[in-house]
């Protein structure tokens, strides 16, 4: 009997031993998750920790909750710094797992608050040489900061740059450009945590056409009446004058094609046989094929 029972006894304590061991085995997994700091203005550098998590665990993963990578890994004292770009609320999620495929979970969430802000508008954006336009330049400082320098460049190798101390601004800004192109005006503000916010806009500045003045001397009188027709026209900037004609109204026509001038200057004398009220026209052309045009009036009466 005493055999017996040393027996039980002793298959009592291997179960025991047995339970005791799967209970190290299985013992709990508890993730933590800290960061630092948890909220304030884009762009925001958080830097995350899972070194008070606890249990066998093996990896774990971190997803930022911003769409950005997972980060994966197995040392668990490591930091790990992750930017916010844009302002939102976001919940990062650590996930620690152990040999056995058991997991658990830690959130954090995050707060990122807008940050220094750049605008830059201009109208009009596109027109002839020389365009003057007018730009809107206006920038917010993060809560709690101040913007202190702002510096604009035209994109035609001209800058203004000034100092400031305000937490926001706003401001209209007149320019001129004075040649054909297409522009990038850059708008840069920095605030006094040295970060720097920036705003871009396109100005299209094309070839104004030929500029054409056309005038008769005189302009009435009996038939036969000549007349003197002074004409000139002048090419816009990145542009030449290509061809003119001068229609006299009559059905006839004088001009010139082949040049390639800054500007042009001519006289050219007809003689209206018939007595009518004509218009003669003058047009111009540039080499970007562009048309000026300019017109005169004239009376021709009977014979006396």
């Amino acid at each position: 009997m005493r055999k017996a029972k040393r027996y039980v006894w002793g298959l009592v304590l291997l179960g025991a031993l047995a339970l005791g061991g799967c209970a190290w085995l299985l013992r709990p997994l508890e993730a933590k998750l800290t960061a630092q700091p948890t909220s304030g203005p884009a762009p925001l550098s958080v830097t995350f920790s899972a070194a008070g998590s606890t249990g066998p665990i093996v990896s774990f993963t971190l997803d930022f909750g911003d769409g950005s990578p997972v980060r994966s890994g197995t040392d668990l004292t490591e930091n790990i710094s992750h930017t916010y770009a844009q302002p939102g609320t976001y919940t990062a999620v650590l996930t620690v797992q152990d040999a056995a495929g058991r997991t658990a979970t830690d959130s954090k969430t995050i707060t990122v608050l807008p940050g220094t802000t750049a605008s830059l508008g201009v109208t009009p954006a596109s027109g002839p040489a020389p365009l003057q336009v007018l730009f809107l330049v206006q920038a917010n400082a993060a809560s709690g900061r101040k913007i202190v320098y702002w510096k604009i460049d035209f994109g035609d190798g001209n800058a203004y740059e000034f100092t400031a101390d305000t937490p926001s601004l706003t401001l209209p800004l007149p320019y001129e450009y004075s040649e054909p192109g297409t522009y990038t005006a850059t708008l840069t503000v920095r605030d006094n945590t040295h970060f720097t916010a920036t705003a871009q806009v396109a100005v299209l500045v094309t070839t104004p056409p030929p500029s054409a003045s056309l005038e008769a001397s005189p302009t009435s009188g009996s038939a036969p009446l000549s007349v003197t027709f002074t004409c000139a026209a002048t090419a816009g900037a990145g542009a030449k004058i290509a061809k003119w004609v001068l229609q006299f109204g009559d059905g006839s026509f004088t001009g010139q094609e082949g040049l390639d001038a800054d500007s042009l200057s001519l006289t050219v004398t007809h003689t209206y046989v018939q007595p009518g009220s004509y218009t003669a026209v003058f047009r111009v052309w540039d080499s970007l094929d562009q048309m000026g045009q300019d017109a005169a009036t004239l009376e021709v009466g009977g014979a006396p």
